[in-house]
């Protein structure tokens, strides 16, 4: 049986080896990508390389490993060399995808040094299996096994397409009909598709848009963006076809840019929306968190916790705005309570945070059906956490309660261990559940100032993850023959904390992630080369299998790329 875990060594070289001698030229930004595009993904290799070489890469193990293994011969040139695929090492790497109908492709596109080497490249990871043919001042190939994929290039440039038409059947949301097969784009369509993507200009290219052109221009080591109503357009079916969804996806854009610092990896993101959205956001700012409101979360250190402040009046209006109000209030009438009620009961301000989860084991028995009973050790779960809304009306807050008491005594008759642990407290100005009643008390008296919090303030929504913690957690947990007990300690040791806020100005949404790791003098990406690498090594050894040529072949005709 062929290795898995050794067969996508190969691949993942292969993959690497590409994306570190990648780049492209278009309009504006220097990027070829339609203006409708759904998804575009652009990494700046120059500033990667920068911070991780392939020199460095070569030295983990699992390259040892791949390129020793390998037998192939341009497989071994390839891994050992990448520029002699011909691809020009200096610039960027760009995907997108765009989605057309019930038909969509993705496209992946860089920039040539040497085209010769790169058609060398082609028709040697062939095998004789793929022919470059001309069309017109390009030159193409098609993939080997079907007609799904294209690759054009000239002397500067090539762009690979690759239908994608099936992508839609895993949105949510599609409304096409269980078992509906999907029509594909042709051989010649995906031909069109790629001459067309090289002549893109003017107002056809995506940087014609400001905001993508200042998202690139805003130097990083990865931006992305996509498109909501691109990517979802028609896609909406069920309930959500009787709901005005369009009004959540029609202009909305996401624009971010990622980096590996020193220590720690950010990203920025930007969220921009449609006019309905965005005057809903602009009529419903709410206010920010303050010392105050973390105040009332745990001083020690917690597995996770966040808190947002916001204008209660914002989901009735968002509700209304979805055309959903009517039946939101069909349902709520059954618990005896409205919209109103909620809008009223709720003071905007809402804080969890998970301090410990515990495994134990607890006796139980099963019976069979001779009256036989088997004895067995049932793991019992608690979780440590507490969960704070502020209150705008007591009443109203209490008919709520009531409300889900009487709908959780007539779902629920028979009383679940794990929900009778859960305490609760109502005071006039906070709503508080938690694990235990010391929890609940901790919280409604507030008076803590917890260090991991203290970044929320000033933000409309903070949060808060200690990886670290979670992993030895999960340790602590796991069962003494754990198959993974080494990959969680190699983890427990490598990433610390995740710390993220979000703001909403002028009908606009902007949000900050900071990803920690322990050794906070090292960069980020010389670290996940290493963080990859010990992984790799405290894996589950299987059998090797000598299949390797097989898997060579597979990984040089991704190289090239035609699959």
């Amino acid at each position: 049986m062929t290795n898995v875990k050794n067969k996508g060594l190969l691949i993942l070289g292969f993959c690497l080896a590409l994306i570190f001698t990648a780049c492209n030229k278009g309009g504006k930004t220097g990027l070829l990508i339609p203006d409708d595009a759904a998804m575009v993904l652009h990494v700046d290799l120059a500033s990667l390389s920068s911070k991780l070489t392939w020199a460095e890469i070569k030295q983990t193990s699992w390259f040892t490993e791949a390129l020793n293994q390998t037998t192939d011969s341009l497989g071994k040139q390839l891994l050992n060399d990448p520029e002699t695929s011909g691809l020009d090492p200096k610039g960027s790497l760009v995907f997108f995808l765009k989605r057309t109908g019930s038909n969509g492709y993705v496209a992946f596109e860089g920039s040539l040094k040497d085209a010769a080497k790169f058609s060398k490249v082609i028709e040697e990871g062939g095998k004789g299996n793929i022919k470059i043919e001309k069309d017109g001042e390009y030159s193409f190939v098609k993939s080997p096994d079907n007609d799904n994929a294209v690759v054009y290039f000239n002397d500067k440039l090539f762009i690979a397409v690759i239908d994608a038409s099936g992508v839609s059947k895993g949105f949510p949301g599609n409304r096409g009909s269980f078992g509906q097969s999907v029509e594909k784009y042709p051989l010649d369509s995906l031909k069109l598709l790629a001459k067309n993507t090289f002549q893109l200009k003017g107002s056809k290219l995506l940087d014609s848009d400001k905001r993508f052109a200042d998202l690139i221009g805003d130097k990083a080591d990865m931006h992305f963006w996509v498109n909501s109503g691109n990517l979802y357009n028609g896609l909406a079916g069920g309930i959500m076809a009787m709901m005005k969804f369009n009004a959540l996806l029609d202009g909305a854009i996401t624009a971010g840019k990622a980096n590996f610092d020193n220590g720690k990896i950010t990203a920025n993101v930007k969220n921009f929306y449609g006019k309905e959205m965005t005057d809903l956001l602009k009529k419903n700012t709410g206010s920010t968190i303050t010392d105050e409101t973390i105040s009332h979360l745990p001083e020690q250190d917690v597995l996770a916790a966040f808190s947002m402040s916001y204008a209660p009046s914002y989901i009735k209006d968002l509700i209304k705005l979805l055309g959903f109000d009517g039946i939101a209030n069909a349902g709520l009438a059954q618990l005896g309570i409205t919209i109103d009620d909620f809008t009223k009961a709720n003071g905007g301000t809402q804080s969890f945070a998970l301090t410990d989860v515990t495994v134990t084991g607890k006796p139980a028995a099963v019976t069979l059906d001779n009256g036989e009973t088997i004895p067995y050790e049932k793991d019992d779960t608690k979780f440590d956490f507490v969960f704070g809304s502020s209150v705008g009306d007591k009443s109203s807050f209490q008919k709520l309660i009531d409300a889900f008491r009487k709908t959780i005594d007539k779902e629920m008759p028979v009383k679940d261990s794990a929900l009778e642990r859960i305490k609760n407290r109502l005071t006039d100005k906070w709503f508080a559940l938690g694990g235990s009643d010391a929890e609940v008390d901790a919280f409604l008296s507030g008076g803590k100032k917890p260090a991991y919090a203290q970044p929320f303030t000033g933000h409309n929504m903070g949060g808060y993850v200690n990886l670290q913690k979670i992993f030895t957690t999960i340790l602590a947990n796991s069962k003494k023959d754990s198959t993974y007990k080494k990959n969680l300690e190699v983890s427990a040791n490598f990433w610390k904390t995740i710390t993220m806020y979000s703001d909403v100005k002028g009908g606009e949404a902007f949000s900050k992630v900071e990803i920690n790791l322990a050794d906070g003098n090292t960069n980020a990406l010389k670290q996940l080369n290493k963080y990859i690498d010990q992984m790799y090594l405290a894996a589950p050894k299987k059998e090797f299998t000598n299949d390797w040529q097989a898997d060579a072949d597979t990984a040089a005709a991704v190289t090239t790329p035609v699959h």
